[in-house]
């Protein structure tokens, strides 16, 4: 038997359950859903890291060939796209520019690269130019 009034009661807390539980799973989704996102920006990052140092290792490996090497035209490579040009600053010095493409993302590297006459060439000093 039910007194007067409560049977109304139960349905009203079971609401506010339901209510309370679903704004509960709405914040953990959303939170889920950032952390993906910002997993894929680092995967990407990753990515480019490696795609633009592949672009540099590709051109220095080619200046040791020759030193009158342009650089690398875009093509293809590991998912991505990359490409360089040489830039010869004198007394076995040049400048390599790196770009790697990657998605609907570009990151672009500099390295300056020393190749002594009948040597390997070797990188001097590398930086990231933009994203």
């Amino acid at each position: 038997m039910s007194r007067r009034g409560e049977s109304g009661y139960a349905l009203l807390m079971a609401l506010l359950v339901i209510l309370l539980l679903s704004i509960a799973l709405g914040l953990l989704a959303e939170s889920l859903q950032l952390r993906l996102r910002l997993v894929r920006e680092d995967a990407e990052n990753v990515i480019l890291s490696a795609l633009s140092d592949a672009a540099v290792a590709e051109t220095v490996a080619n200046l040791t060939r020759s030193a009158d090497y342009p650089g690398v035209p875009e093509h293809e490579f590991g998912g991505g796209k990359i490409a360089s040009r040489v830039l010869p600053l004198g007394a076995g010095f040049y400048n390599v520019v790196a770009t790697a493409t990657y998605g609907h993302r570009t990151r672009t590297v500099e390295a300056e690269v020393f190749r002594p006459p009948d040597k390997a060439a070797r990188v001097r000093r590398w930086r990231r130019l933009r994203d």
